[in-house]
């Protein structure tokens, strides 16, 4: 009888329970294994081998849990593809190469680091061509990139990975790994540095630049690095900041000052007929670059350091000598800086001096001064633009202490700053637990961005943080709303306009090139999370899979539509418990600074300075 009485009992519980749950889990985690396994029949039959190799990274990426034999082969077909990408004689294309690699062998090293290093071996051992200030080969940039991603939970082995590559070269991406590096361990942080030291001035001849990007280790976390030419020949550019202060301890910066007075000696020394051009210019740039904090530091060697430069100038490349007053730098007084512009009397080159002033305090977040100094500008074009991103800025940190914008549309924004604020005043809103505002809000904003008629080529940015945020608020009206988002990735995904990023290419920043004259400055706008589609998407995903597959397939372009398929495929494998619809999203840190970090690093790296004397960045 008791048995009997158990086995009625146990299946009244089966009863009760509702199994609808799990089979929809496994359901759906089948029709994502099927779904990508369909896109690696369909990737291989698209025209683009970048665009291949792009796809069945992501592909491998995925895959790996679920298939890693198929995973390791794709990865090995995408680096195959790579080879047979067209790189010469365009240096864009060697870029895009070059990019296309470091995302694959990331991806292959968070799941396994051998195999990472073993299909690194299959690259040619060429040197970089792509910059010869970075004096490695394309393997030891990939490497050095995968030791800072190995960095949190192998800081040893990704100590020792650097380690290795400096009697190659030292690179930007070694500087980067130093910088990570010291937040953790800062006594082996100095250690990785003194050696990069030592390496630096053992090579004949010294090579200064790697000195020079050596000292921003040093001086100040808001270090300026931009590439220069030199008769014909990239140099470093290092301004040290408008409000130095050393992050270094005395005994190191004394060292590395010792150290660069030892090169400069090298090269000063021998007879200027057996210098090259690029040689002499690079001596007196590295000087002059030097010399604020030689009289900081060890001012009893700056009297000879200035005898040294005046003693160059005769033999600088004719655009390189000195004429008059020269620009203010970064390392100027502000009150200074201010003042040699206001005595300008050239328009043009007046506000030239302003603008660089406003960007300098824009990098370093002092948006209150930089509005200032931008109202006296003249150029209409460049003081909107500049005022405008000091607005966002400004309203970004206000909103975040709790003050409410009047009304955001009468600030003269354009359509991604209105809706980066819209986005932050409803997450606001929704932190204070009211959420029927912040609805309102954001459906406002969401129908004036659909109504504007124009064809802005960031429309899809602004919709995707927009749409998110609501998600949170009611997740089946923003579901229904992706087919307008749908429209706006198809439309300027063909668009030239350098404004528009990739949608694979997850922005963490937008890119306003803000110019006078044939003067041009980066200005970067940092986003939120929210603007990062694939995030997006997954989040879509998770509430519901099948409509955002739906939704998904409805996408003309190809590499977006594969891009974004992945995505929501990955969503679903992710899912860790069989009690959780949804992951941790992987954080990725965002400034509104740009600084010597990784992050801005990458943002930035694609535009580089033209010959000192002037200021215009060009597109990489």
């Amino acid at each position: 009888m008791g048995a009997l009485f158990s086995i009625l009992l146990a299946l009244s519980l089966t009863w009760g329970e509702h199994p609808q749950r799990p089979t929809e889990r496994e359901s759906d985690r089948d029709r994502a294994i099927a779904e990508l396994l369909a896109l690696v029949e369909t990737a291989r039959r698209f025209p683009s081998p970048e665009l291949r190799a792009r796809v069945f990274a992501k592909l491998a990426d995925a895959l790996w849990a679920v298939d890693e034999s198929l995973a390791r082969r794709l990865f090995e077909e995408a680096l195959a593809l790579t080879t047979r990408l067209e790189v010469a004689p365009n240096p864009t294309t060697r870029e895009r190469r070059y990019r296309l690699r470091q995302e694959l062998i990331r991806r292959v090293a968070r799941h396994d680091p051998e195999f990472a290093t073993r299909l690194l071996a299959r690259l040619q051992e060429e040197q970089d061509i792509l910059d010869p200030l970075r004096p490695v080969s394309e393997r030891t940039r990939h490497l050095l990139t995968v030791a800072r991603d190995m960095l949190g939970e192998h800081p040893e082995r990704a100590a020792r990975m650097v380690s290795e590559s400096l009697s190659e070269g030292i690179t930007d991406d070694t500087l980067f790994f130093l910088h990570e590096l010291r937040r953790r361990n800062p006594q082996q942080a100095d250690r990785l540095f003194e050696q990069a030291l030592q390496h630096a001035i053992r090579r004949v001849p010294p090579n200064l630049n790697e000195l020079l990007l050596l000292g921003s280790y040093l001086f100040t976390e808001r270090m300026q690095i931009s590439f220069s030419q030199i008769a014909g020949r990239p140099v470093v550019n290092v301004t040290s900041g408008l409000f130095i202060h050393e992050v270094g301890s005395r005994t190191l910066i004394r060292r590395y000052l010792d150290a660069a007075f030892h090169a400069l000696t090298q090269l000063v020394f021998t007879p200027v007929q057996r210098l090259t051009p690029y040689e002499i210019g690079l001596a007196a740039a590295a000087i002059q670059q030097l010399l604020p904090l030689y009289e900081r530091y060890v001012p009893e060697q700056v009297p000879l350091l200035i005898g040294w430069w005046h003693q160059l100038i005769p033999h600088l490349p004719e655009p390189l000598r000195p004429r008059g007053e020269t620009s203010p730098t970064e390392s100027e007084h502000l009150t200074a800086a201010v003042e040699r512009a206001r005595k300008e009397t050239h328009p043009e080159k007046r506000d030239v001096l302003y603008l660089r002033i406003v960007y300098a305090l824009y990098t370093q977040g002092n948006y209150e001064a930089a509005r200032e100094v931008a109202r006296e500008l003249t150029d209409p074009k460049a003081k909107a633009q500049v005022m405008s991103l000091l607005e966002t800025a400004i309203w970004r940190g206000r909103i975040a202490r709790g003050i409410e914008p009047s009304d955001v549309r009468s600030r003269k924004l354009d359509l991604v700053q209105e809706s980066l604020l819209i986005v932050e005043w409803a997450k606001a809103l929704l932190q204070e637990r009211r959420a029927d505002e912040a609805k309102l809000l954001l459906e406002g904003h969401i129908a004036r961005v659909l109504a504007d008629d124009t064809e802005h080529p960031l429309r899809w940015v602004a919709l995707t943080g927009l749409l998110d945020t609501l998600r949170r608020i009611d997740a089946q009206e923003a579901l229904s709303l992706l087919a307008n988002l749908a429209r706006a990735l198809d439309r300027p995904s063909r668009s030239l306009d350098p404004a528009a990023p990739r949608v694979e290419d997850a922005p963490t920043h937008v890119l306003y090139l803000i110019g006078i004259g044939k003067h041009r400055l980066p200005f970067l706008l940092a986003l939120g999370e929210e603007f990062d589609l694939e995030r997006v998407i997954k989040e879509f995903a998770r509430h519901d899979f099948e409509a955002t597959l739906a939704w998904i397939h409805h996408l003309r372009t190809e590499d977006v539509r594969a891009s974004l398929l992945i995505a929501a495929c990955q969503a679903v494998l992710h899912r860790r418990s069989a009690g959780e619809d949804s992951e941790v999203p992987r954080e990725r840190k965002r400034s509104g600074h740009l600084t010597t970090g990784p992050a801005a690093a990458r943002c930035a790296e694609g535009y580089r300075a033209l010959p000192p004397g002037g200021d215009r960045f060009a597109s990489g």
